[in-house]
């Protein structure tokens, strides 16, 4: 079946203000490499550092409310820095996340709250949601980072952020949407927390009509990519035609330029 994400969305098309660094190719080593058998043939696959503080940052936070005595012990940031391994880390990221533990130790501001789900960020896939709309069914995948109950009929959704970049209002939108199927007797709101700044976004909500625009979107994107991924297949030759590039300085940052040859040629 077709599947969807804000991941996949946001690989289609572009937050606002990053057009000039978004590059349909990227979408395409991505998903052309994950469908080699052969291992040795894919290219390699590297973290950036923002991806590296976001994902140990939400460990962290994670793992503090596993055992939340260490919130009250004099090292708890020390103690959780050690069991994510983060003294064998690059400097920037080390700092970056003990600054985001301490602040976090300082003010644990989900202590008090009933927190329905609360990820630790490096779990499988969920399970996708089946999702039927004007005849298309596809499988949206949505990873949520936190739920809060905020009262018997109402959730929040969190969303943890690091970094100085302006949140994806779509990114909500979608978390909104697998909630009316995974919460249907709930009403929603969605929000983003920046562990950095300690700042929240305001409240997000999104109509049912809202919500359906949203479904037709992602069944577009879903229906499209699954074809151009079978047109790869048949017809290899194609990749620069179905996933154009869009070479800049934006390339020397990519996770993919290895074995781009529009990258290397910058």
């Amino acid at each position: 079946m077709d599947f969807a994400s804000y991941h996949l969305w946001s690989q289609f098309e572009p937050a606002l203000g990053w057009e000039d660094s978004h590059c349909q190719m990227q979408r395409g080593w991505r998903w052309t490499q994950k469908s080699k058998s052969d291992s040795s043939q894919t290219t390699p696959f590297t973290e950036t550092i923002w991806q590296k503080v976001g994902k140990l940052a939400q460990q962290g936070i994670y793992e503090f409310h596993q055992q939340p005595l260490l919130l009250k012990h004099p090292r708890g940031s020390e103690r959780i820095a050690d069991r994510l391994y983060l003294y064998y880390e690059l400097a920037t990221v080390r700092d970056r996340v003990m600054q985001i533990l301490q602040q976090y130790q300082a003010d644990p501001w989900l202590l008090d709250r009933d927190i329905l789900l609360l990820n630790r960020g490096d779990e499988t896939i969920p399970a996708p949601i089946d999702i039927r709309i004007d005849g298309a069914t596809f499988q949206l995948i949505a990873a949520f980072d936190c739920i809060i109950k905020l009262s018997d009929r109402h959730i929040q959704i969190i969303d943890f952020k690091t970094g100085l970049a302006d949140p994806d209002r779509r990114q909500a939108d979608v978390y909104l949407l697998a909630c009316s199927y995974l919460y249907p007797d709930l009403e929603a709101v969605a929000s983003f927390y920046n562990l950095e700044t300690m700042t929240s976004s305001e409240l997000i909500t999104a109509t049912p009509d809202r919500l359906q625009e949203i479904a037709r979107k992602l069944a577009q994107i879903a229906q499209l990519h699954q074809q151009q991924l079978q047109i790869y297949q048949n017809q290899p030759d194609a990749f620069d035609l179905l996933f154009p590039a869009h070479p800049g300085i934006h390339c020397r940052a990519c996770q993919f330029n290895y074995g781009c040859d529009y990258a290397q040629s910058i």
